[in-house]
């Protein structure tokens, strides 16, 4: 009997050694395939209509006596017209003023115009839509005229220059049709979908032999269960005419990566981690949907602004303490973090067409939101989540306004604000005290604790890992949450840790990219809302564990153990799909789309 039981850890401990390095293998074809393909994606340039521009001179008795003509085209659906060079459109004519209106298109392809209170005002067909005077009396206000309908081939006169919109002809239609599928190169899922599948049945035998027969049930519940979503999604993607995964396919390996994780941890909870990633791909193509209609998605965010404000005041209220925060709400035996879906919220609301980039009302209001948010964070001692909606704040802020000294002066406030929570939170001014220092704080219960028994453990994982759930970090409190860059290093080993970071800023880099692309301002914002919220968290998370900043108790986007952490992940990843404009690569753009 002695025997058997020899010969049985004998074999376990080689399906362990060989199956590390198959992990290792599998993960890097999966992510480098979708990193790969990220890092070349070419957003293809669209031309939605030309404008035909007359710019006249004059003489001196003030009488036009010639004009230079040319065609610009339009390549976004929100395009500044004025003398400045940084607008869209940029007109040689002194008597425009610098951002002198706006030229929009809705998704129905309807064309809008609006004067943004310039000096000389605005004509449609010699109809006057926009006056000096009414100007003067706004600007200082920050209002706009109403915006006008413009139709192929009226004439839009600001100065002495005389504007004409027109249509592309079928021929061009096509030809930019063509060119956008030929600009597009898609990754085939078909092999990352197989190697991940394998990746996720090897997952669940590893971690059968290292729980027992006791969690089979929950082991192959969540991780089959997350392999059978993949598979439909990808299907009934497929079916309607998407057939770009490359975001998915990393989510999916990081979603898979979690519930790894929370086996090896705390395995009774691997079956409520699965249906909050259901239920976050649920969010995420919900969100696409909604996004796929621009005036649809404006509409909610006052809607969303008022359960938002609502949520984090009910966590204030009935908000129970956890690792020093009032940050979740507890209901029956379910409980979530209100911040975490509120991150979802402030990206919505702080996103904003071109127009409303010119009304001061719509900023005042993202402001007060924002520092509605910052105060009650504050409130419940939620330190590092305070810090990510910061960071987002400034980005959006300056994609908002283009004005860094606003930026300087904001940070120097938030810095204030950032000594009198270290005056009077104590405990967030010890996680300070030990920064750059943990060895020295490392026994049981002092500041450094966490953090030197992650760094040991991380090393002892080396390049493959010691096996999933294999690992003994996962006794150390927050191990699965806050301190999870640990626990991968240690039982998957660094490479599939570093692959995991990269996912993410392959991610940022993709938003970033868009922003060239893009067909609103909208789209293009909230990208880059949720790009920094994702890498900024990351950043938090991995350098707090090895004590290269200081440790706030922020999750790993997608990997950490929590259902509210893991659903705002997958609806973060919507507003990336949005802003993706490759012909049949995103949900929020409808396959097949004309021009």
């Amino acid at each position: 009997m002695n025997l058997d039981i020899l010969s049985n850890i004998e074999i376990t401990n080689v399906f362990t050694e060989l199956v590390r390095w198959v992990f290792v293998f599998l993960a890097a074809y999966i992510l480098i395939r979708a990193i790969k393909s990220l890092l070349k994606v070419k957003n293809p340039a669209e031309v939605w209509a030309y404008m035909n521009l007359k710019t006249f001179k004059t003489d001196e008795n003030g009488n036009a006596v010639d004009a230079e003509e040319m065609s610009v085209p339009i390549t976004h659906w929100e395009s500044v017209i004025g003398r400045a060079k940084s607008c869209d459109i940029s007109v040689a004519d002194m008597t425009l003023s610098r951002n002198h209106g706006i030229l929009m298109r809705d998704t129905k392809g309807k064309w809008t115009y609006r004067d943004l209170g310039s000096k000389n005002g605005t004509y449609l067909n010699e109809e006057k839509i926009g006056s000096g005077r009414s100007a003067r009396k706004t600007k200082g206000t920050g209002q706009m005229s109403p915006a006008v309908k413009v139709e192929y081939g009226d004439v839009i006169r600001t100065g002495l220059t005389e504007m004409t919109l027109f249509p592309i002809s079928l021929e061009e239609k096509n030809n930019n049709i063509a060119m956008r599928r030929s600009d597009t190169q898609l990754m085939s899922i078909g092999p990352s979908l197989a190697a991940l599948t394998l990746f996720q049945l090897l997952t669940m035998f590893q971690l059968g032999i290292s729980l027992g027969a006791e969690y089979l049930p929950q082991i192959f519940i969540s991780i089959g269960g997350l392999m059978v979503i993949m598979w439909i999604y990808v299907a009934v993607m497929r079916k309607i005419g998407n057939v770009s995964f490359e975001l998915e396919s990393i989510a999916f390996f990081l979603s898979t990566l979690s519930l790894a994780v929370v086996g090896s941890s705390a395995p009774q909870s691997m079956i409520k981690q699965f249906i909050s990633a259901a239920l976050g791909i649920a969010i995420m193509i919900i969100m696409c949907m909604i996004l796929r209609k621009l005036e649809r998605a404006k509409a909610l965010r006052w809607i969303m602004l008022v359960g938002a404000a609502l949520l984090l005041l009910a966590n204030l209220a009935f908000g129970t303490f956890s690792y020093g925060a009032k940050n979740w709400i507890a209901i029956g035996g379910f409980s979530f973090q209100p911040s975490e879906l509120v991150k979802i919220v402030f990206i919505w609301l702080g996103a904003a067409t071109l127009d409303e980039l010119f009304e001061k009302k719509n900023l005042w209001i993202f402001m007060l939101f924002s520092a509605y948010c910052f105060g009650c964070l504050g409130l419940m001692g939620d330190f590092g989540t305070a810090i990510i909606f910061f960071v987002t704040f400034l980005i959006i802020s300056f994609l908002r306004s283009g004005d860094f000294s606003k930026l300087i002066l904001m940070v120097g406030v938030a810095a204030a604000g950032g000594f009198m929570i270290l005056r009077f939170k104590p405990y967030i001014a010890n996680r300070f005290a030990s920064w750059g220092h943990v060895w020295d704080a490392a026994v049981v219960d002092a500041a450094g604790f966490q953090q030197s028994r992650t760094m040991s453990a991380a090393a002892s994982g080396g390049l493959v890992g010691v096996g999933a759930g294999e690992g003994w970090l996962q006794d150390v409190p927050a191990a699965n949450t806050d301190m999870v860059f640990g626990m991968l290093i240690e039982e998957w080993g660094l490479i599939i840790a570093v692959l995991a970071v990269l996912s993410i800023v392959t991610l940022s880099l993709f938003a970033y990219k868009s922003i060239f692309a893009g067909r609103s301002t909208y789209y293009t914002i909230a990208a880059c809302g949720a790009m920094s919220m994702f890498i900024f968290q990351t950043v938090l998370n991995v350098f707090g564990c090895v004590d290269l900043l200081p440790f706030t108790g922020v999750t790993f986007p997608f990997v950490s153990n929590g259902g509210t952490s893991m659903m705002v992940s997958w609806g973060l990843l919507a507003f990336l799909k949005a802003a993706d404009t490759r012909e049949k690569a995103s949900i929020a753009v409808k396959a097949g789309e004309k021009i």
